[in-house]
């Protein structure tokens, strides 16, 4: 764990030293969000193991978890399209690679939490930037807040995990609202826009769908 924290370190001062933007302009929210990832995976570290109880250790899978999270400050600032084309590739990748070398309760949990942070981040960068228009970002932040509140309200209300169908149903159309965040990045304000708005629409309709009782 430190030598992965270490490395995600080097490689934001490598490129910040280079000038590269947005890392040179965001080392200071960089600092503090890699310092709370830390603190975060020390702080879980019991719960590498896999469903069964087998302990194992960060793998691939995880890295490609890790590198959204590696990505969220820059995101914030300046989503460049092949951060978000990264994003959605490490996203396809990290539930097949844990599937092969067995899913670990961590990770289970970190993809979640990597996914809406990123989201988040890129969302508030594309409209600061004036990429995309405040309504898009707003309907799938929205669609974000209702997911999480969701998840809150299972855990805490009913002290149990939330359904996998409701969780994972608006996945499919995640490469609808990805292709909108790559299309605000290359300066297509109005097609990002309609890209995102139609996904995180999508989105809710799945999601409504799973939530409603079978039968």
């Amino acid at each position: 764990m430190r030598a992965w924290i270490a490395l995600g370190a080097a490689a934001w001062a490598a490129l910040a030293l280079a000038g590269r933007a947005p890392f040179a302009g965001r080392t200071r929210s960089f600092v503090i969000w890699w310092a709370l990832t830390w603190l975060m995976l020390d702080w879980h570290i019991g719960m590498l193991e896999t469903e069964d109880g087998t302990p194992r250790n960060l793998g691939p899978a995880d890295a490609c978890t890790l590198l959204r999270v590696w990505l969220v400050p820059a995101a914030a600032g300046a989503p460049r399209p092949w951060m978000c084309a990264l994003a959605l590739a490490s996203d396809g990748l990290d539930g097949a690679l844990a599937r092969r070398a067995g899913p670990t309760r961590i990770g289970r949990d970190l993809e979640g939490l990597a996914d809406v942070a990123f989201a988040t981040a890129a969302l508030r960068g594309a409209a600061r930037q004036g990429w995309l228009g405040r309504g898009a970002a707003a309907a799938e932040l929205g669609r974000i807040a209702v997911g999480i509140g969701y998840s809150a309200a299972v855990w805490l209300g009913r002290a149990r995990a939330p359904e996998p169908r409701v969780v994972r149903a608006a996945r499919p159309a995640t490469p609808l609202r990805a292709a909108g965040l790559v299309a605000a990045g290359l300066q297509r304000r109005r097609l990002g826009g309609a890209l995102v708005i139609a996904g995180a629409l999508c989105s809710a309709l799945a999601t409504a769908a799973a939530v409603r009782p079978r039968g």
